[in-house]
């Protein structure tokens, strides 16, 4: 008669120090405490020039992504320079 009680220590144990151990973890979880960097202020144009392509209103996105985005007017599409 005495496997019950020692086996019911034994439950108890594991499930304590189980409920234990997600405890302690539970403060890493969640969203992260730094906050990104606010975007360049070009985004929104180039958010608003990819929908405008999905919408059908531009035939090319090509172009129409250059003229939105900074940087070298001689870049080609493949990222080399020209």
């Amino acid at each position: 008669m005495q496997r019950r009680p020692r086996l019911a220590i034994a439950v108890a144990l594991t499930l304590l120090l189980g409920a234990t151990g997600a405890a302690a973890a539970q403060p890493a979880d969640g969203p992260p405490s730094d906050l990104p960097d606010p975007v360049p202020e070009f985004v929104s144009a180039l958010l608003e020039t990819i929908t405008d392509f999905l919408g059908g209103v531009l035939e090319a996105i090509g172009e129409a992504v250059r003229t939105v985005t900074p940087g070298d007017d001689a870049a080609v599409p493949n990222g080399t320079t020209g």
